[in-house]
């Protein structure tokens, strides 16, 4: 199966060849005149040119979305009339607000989004509508799991997608899933105009920071391009004895043919930390609510605690319109990543004077990533008579092994920390007599490998006013465990049914429904050698919305439901619903629900000067008989998802300044639970940013100087996050923080 799966790409492009580029709507004003064949009656038009000449209606953009997105399977399309909820963040967002990670970026400004970890841990990532989301989930240039380990790094990206919703079938499959949504990275490529840029910044405590930017356009046409960038921050952030050392370094090169466009990318990142991963875990067991966040300065570990993560890509990809009226695209790559250091796991516990925390112990660890991903898709579209089609084959493969080593021993002494007493000068008394000798044995040797072949149809009726997508994905999951010498493997057809009425080109109505099969979890965050290898899982959304743009400003209204299976962590042999249940580790028991609505508004005002958006999402997440990490069947809330987030910002061009903006962003976090019955609540908060730009020229150059402060009230909180499961962990949010940058292009 797996070598008949190998030659699809070859079957797809000769069978498909006829067929035309990528999807989009038929233009009117098209330059090139169709091309007409006519078999039994049956009128076929193809015109390749309709993709390239698809009309933009997201005239209200802010600044920071782009209104082309690329859909994977669907090809490149347009934001606004896609049957699924996309975002596409340019460059100059991250850029604008300076934030140090890309998961950082991201979730201050969607509203169905939050971060863990970013620039207040070492472990990244996002959650979608309530599901987690790695970084090393993320694609890159349509290339599934290439982002890294524990990502952080933005230097080279020039777009981020955020496509909403059970995606594998549109996006293609991560060998560890990506249930409520995806990321997309799509790289930087050199500008046919200026040279480059530079800049310096700061950042409070302590922290200096250079960029370098550069790009050249060769040939008569500018066909070629090449794009090197590089980042260097170093120094202590604001929180007591956390310092990073960061490493990022991006080259592009590429080709842009009239039929053939080809590209190359090495990217380069390394994160060094000393005192990050303040986390307490398990609060779900805490038995009490956790205590009133400490300042943000606080740290929660000692300094002498450091992680690293270190990644490196090696991609290739390309776009050839093969023919006149058909395009294939693919490529592949490979990422090594790398997250090693000391873990140490506090956790919370009650006792007489209240609820304090214990340090736990601290372990080395030394986890490996290695990922080979790799692509092939057909697309095109043609008309039989009134109707027409959008259709595209892909097939992608992608095998990640993961090894994870721990060092010999543990650390003694365990410390009891009242938090009402001064922290640091109970942490200063904690050991850090961890054994620097390594168990010879990993504690983490497995594979997961996935092949998948997708297909789908796009009909459109009535002038392409009513749109019906029909399609989805073939996949086949092997995981093996080397060291438990076990394997889980699945295979299933996944369905994908969208449709879009499209009355006017300013409203959109839309709905979807979407599977994916789900590779099992594997639990490497923990010094122990515990590994639960669930089997796949199949988890399903529903959605639909309604877009709008009233000429000056966009809304966007949605309603989703994501169901996802639970299962048996099975590690224990007595005195549980497990061991009275007779099941198996890692088979399904139980579900997920998160039920939500999303709206979202944009707008360009004031002759375009003055730029506010919105976004609110209302979610609703409950389990019912669903097994906890201890094994007993729960019911009730999802531990750490809000009920409700709401995001808000602006950016004004000044009248009184010319080159001077000013910018804006507030966030704001409902409530959440650590555990499942609602007994103790995380508290909600709000965040306030602020922060100006200013532009001038110096000679022919452009030069910017641009400052924020952020978390401007100093608000004291709990970034909450959850894991497998129904386990709740808290990260203290970080303090007020300063950054000064300037940047000069050329």
């Amino acid at each position: 199966m797996k070598n008949k799966l190998a030659l699809m790409p070859l079957l797809i492009v000769s069978a498909f060849a006829y067929a035309a580029d990528e999807q989009a709507a038929p233009q009117a004003d098209s330059a090139a005149a169709p091309e007409q064949t006519e078999l039994q009656q049956v009128n076929v038009r193809a015109d390749a040119n309709r993709v390239r000449a698809a009309k933009s209606y997201s005239i209200a953009s802010d600044g920071d979305l782009r209104d082309r997105v690329n859909l994977g399977l669907l090809g490149k399309a347009n934001a606004f009339t896609a049957p699924i909820t996309v975002v596409n963040y340019d460059e100059k967002v991250i850029n604008n607000t300076e934030a140090r990670t890309l998961v950082d970026t991201i979730a201050k400004k969607d509203a169905s989004t939050w971060q863990f970890g970013g620039e207040s841990n070492t472990l990244t990532g996002l959650y979608f509508r309530g599901y987690q989301l790695d970084s090393r989930q993320f694609s890159v240039n349509g290339l599934a799991g290439m982002y890294g380990t524990q990502g952080t790094s933005s230097v080279q990206v020039g777009a981020a997608q955020l496509i909403k919703g059970a995606s594998t079938t549109v996006n293609g499959m991560d060998p560890e899933g990506a249930v409520s949504g995806a990321v997309n990275i799509e790289t930087k490529k050199a500008l046919d105009e200026g040279n480059g840029k530079v800049g310096l910044g700061w950042f409070s405590n302590n922290r200096a920071q250079g960029t370098a930017d550069v790009w050249q356009r060769f040939g008569a046409d500018k066909q070629f391009g090449i794009r090197a960038n590089g980042k260097l921050r170093h120094g202590d952030t604001p929180r007591h004895g956390y310092s990073e050392d960061n490493k990022e370094f991006a080259l592009n090169t590429d080709y842009r043919g009239e039929k053939l466009r080809v590209q190359f990318d090495s990217v380069y990142a390394k994160r060094k930390t000393q005192g990050g991963r303040a986390r307490i875990q398990d609060i779900q067991n805490a038995g009490a609510r956790l205590f009133d966040a400490p300042n943000g300065k606080t740290n929660l570990l000692p300094s002498w605690n450091w992680q690293n993560t270190r990644g490196q890509t090696n991609m290739l990809t390309f776009e050839w319109d093969a023919f006149e009226n058909a395009q294939i695209t693919g490529g592949i790559g490979y990422n090594n990543a790398r997250y090693y250091g000391t873990l140490i796991s506090p956790t919370a516990r009650p006792n007489t004077d209240g609820l304090v925390y214990n340090t736990g112990t601290a372990r080395l660890t030394d986890q490996y990533f290695r990922t080979l991903s790799m692509n092939l898709t057909a697309r095109g579209a043609f008309e039989t008579g009134p109707l027409s089609h959008n259709w595209s084959a892909a097939f992608d493969r992608i095998n990640r092994k993961r090894t994870t080593y721990r060092g010999a021993s543990a650390s003694t002494g365990s410390r009891q920390i009242d938090t009402t007493r001064d922290i640091a000068e109970q942490l200063a008394k904690m050991n850090s007599n961890y054994s620097r000798d390594w168990d010879p044995t990993p504690t983490v040797d497995n594979v997961i490998k996935v092949n998948s072949l997708a297909l789908s149809d796009t009909l459109g009726f009535a002038d392409n006013k009513y749109r019906l997508t029909l399609g989805g994905r073939f996949q086949a999951v092997d995981q093996k465990n080397k060291r438990n010498r076990t394997d889980a493997d699945a295979s299933r057809f996944s369905p994908m049914f969208m449709a879009a009425w499209v009355p006017q080109p300013d409203l959109v109505v839309y709905g979807n429904y979407m599977e994916d099969l789900e590779p099992g979890a594997v639990n490497t965050d923990s010094v122990t050698d515990e590994t639960t290898m669930a089997d796949p899982r199949v988890s399903r959304q529903f959605e639909i919305g309604v877009r709008k743009n009233w000429g000056n400003f966009v809304t966007t209204l949605n309603a989703f439901q994501i169901t996802r299976p639970g299962y048996w962590r099975g590690t224990t042999s007595s005195g549980t619903d497990f061991a009275r249940s007779g099941a198996k580790s890692g088979e399904e028991q139980g579900k997920e629900r998160n039920r939500g609505i999303e709206f979202n508004t944009y707008a360009n005002l004031l002759n375009n000067t003055l730029r506010p958006s919105f976004g609110l999402m209302y979610l609703q997440s409950r389990v019912k008989d669903y097994p906890n990490y201890q094994d007993n069947l729960v019911s009730g809330v999802q531990v750490a998802n809000p009920r409700v987030i709401a995001k808000a910002g602006v950016e004004w061009d000044t009248p009184f300044a010319k080159g001077l903006t000013l910018n804006g962003n507030v966030q704001y976090f409902g409530k959440s639970y650590q555990d499942t019955q609602k007994q103790y609540a995380f508290p909600s908060y709000t965040l306030v940013d602020v922060g100006a730009r200013y532009k001038t020229k110096l000679g022919k150059n452009q030069f910017t100087v641009s400052s924020s402060v952020e978390n401007l009230f100093n608000k004291k909180y709990w970034q909450v996050q959850r894991g497998q499961y129904d386990r709740s962990f808290a990260v203290v949010g970080l303090p007020r923080t300063y950054w000064l940058k300037a940047e000069l292009e050329f």
